[in-house]
């Protein structure tokens, strides 16, 4: 087996969970979200926030909004639509989420702000940690 073949299997789903997990699917999460979600500025994301964005992540197919409804995440947070609600709106207030509204419809939830400020912390720690390699050379 060549080295590309070992490092494509040795990352794959099945090895990292269980193949009896594989047929319900996986979302795909930044470790950088992961690791830092609790260090973005103006305001850090609370664990149930954090969860409440991987659960908005679920329904992110593409470049679009996802759309799913309160009642879904909900029930996937084991948590009350209520809840789910006032995680909608705390994001929102810190200026990371924007709910769409739509009539007859579930909200759109454009999760650009929050990527732009990840993006954005990226980019300082890589800076910053750019500038403490430089002054320790």
């Amino acid at each position: 087996m060549n080295n590309e073949a070992k490092k494509k299997k040795k990352y794959t789903f099945k090895e990292r969970w269980a193949p009896e997990l594989e047929s319900d699917g996986h979302v795909q999460v930044s470790t950088f979200f992961l690791e830092n979600y609790h260090h973005l500025k103006p305001y850090d994301l609370t664990h149930g926030e954090a969860m409440f964005v991987i659960h908005l992540m679920q329904h992110k197919w593409g470049t679009d909004a996802p759309f799913p409804a309160y009642k879904t995440i909900a029930q996937r947070m084991g948590v009350s639509t209520k809840t789910a609600r006032r995680f909608a709106a705390s994001l929102e207030h810190k200026k990371y989420l924007h709910r769409k509204m739509r009539v007859g419809a579930t909200n759109r939830f454009d999760l650009s702000k929050l990527l732009a400020a990840l993006v954005n912390l990226k980019t300082n720690k890589s800076a910053a940690h750019g500038a403490a390699r430089k002054s320790a050379s």
